[in-house]
């Protein structure tokens, strides 16, 4: 039976979105310079800001560009400016206007960004590109959260932070419940969700459910696999990496995500400079995602593209075969 960490107790699913809400409201209410930046879509805690501080949001409309300089603005006064849009728009349609206004000055602006494989609204709505393009972005925090426990206290948390950060919100079925709610979050920091000698897989966001999954799976063949909650994709946790490297000799990462750019050529990095291993990515391949139902009874996106447990299960047993290949050539 698989020991988890002391922080982590599995239960029901349930969306992320509801602790970025409650994690908006809560950081809203200590600290009245944050301000809401809508692009013409809804924001999290909307219903309490109306409430409670209207004259502490601003409607930019479908102006993307325009509101990632509102927000640089608002920022140089000292305002703390959340921007909240679908990926694609907020980071996308204004990319030029977050290096140049936001990232160059390291402004304190905070980026939510939807985005995720999952979903009916095909290609323009289902992006999946944004970790590799902001991973490139100098001067920016990159966070993922894989639960509402953990997407409420990194909301908290990043507006303690100073300096900008972007976050992805998931478009993916509820996760699980992983984490308690004494689960002490730090930016830039990894938890071993579980430990494990055979094999590790580093997960991000969303896709910690499917690797929990997958760990029970394994556990039924007698593989031990340990458990990486990457919820900080820069700066990346690169003593975690390592370490998975040195001890289990296997890794395996899991995005709802482009493989290029995202997770796992970061963790590649790492192993090819300090601690080269065997590497199997889980994530979307060189293609756009696409429209597809979700019921209970059919997930067509995480079959087609092979997000599921069954997957991560398969590429740690793949991994595994692959380091054993490799002291035999020794």
């Amino acid at each position: 039976m698989a020991i988890y960490n002391k922080h982590v107790k599995i239960g029901s699913r349930a969306m992320a979105a509801e602790g970025i809400n409650n994690g908006m409201i809560k950081a809203a209410e200590k600290d009245d310079r944050i301000i809401a930046v809508l692009e013409d879509m809804g924001f999290p805690g909307v219903g309490w800001f109306k409430e409670n501080a209207p004259e502490r949001v601003i409607e930019c409309g479908i102006a993307e560009a325009n509101g990632a300089v509102v927000a640089a603005a608002l920022a140089a006064e000292g305002f703390i400016p959340f921007i909240h849009s679908f990926a694609f728009a907020a980071v996308s349609r204004a990319y030029n206007q977050i290096r140049q206004s936001i990232l160059q000055d390291r402004f304190n602006v905070k980026i939510l960004g939807r985005e995720g494989a999952w979903g009916e609204p095909g290609i323009s709505h289902n992006h999946i590109e944004i970790i590799g393009a902001t991973r490139v972005m100098p001067n920016l925090v990159i966070v993922n959260p894989a639960d509402t426990v953990e997407a409420e206290k990194c909301m908290m948390a990043i507006a303690d932070y100073i300096g900008p950060v972007f976050l992805k919100i998931e478009s993916s079925p509820p996760p699980l419940r992983i984490f308690t709610e004494d689960y002490p979050f730090d930016i830039g920091r990894a938890c071993m969700v579980k430990d494990g000698k055979d094999a590790t897989i580093i997960a991000t966001g969303y896709m910690l459910t499917e690797a929990v999954l997958a760990s029970e799976l394994l556990e039924k063949d007698g593989i031990d696999v340990r458990i990486i909650n990457m919820s900080t994709l820069k700066p990346l946790d690169n003593e975690a990496v390592i370490k998975a490297a040195e001890e289990t000799g296997a890794i395996v990462t899991a995005e709802n995500a482009s493989i290029i750019g995202g997770l796992g050529e970061a963790v590649a990095t790492v192993l090819s400079e300090n601690m080269p291993a065997p590497l199997i990515r889980v994530g979307i391949e060189d293609e756009f995602s696409q429209s597809g139902r979700i019921t209970p009874e059919t997930d067509e996106l995480k079959a087609h593209f092979g997000l599921g447990a069954e997957d991560v299960a398969l590429s740690v047993k793949e991994c595994i075969a692959k380091r054993e290949a490799l002291k035999k050539r020794k």
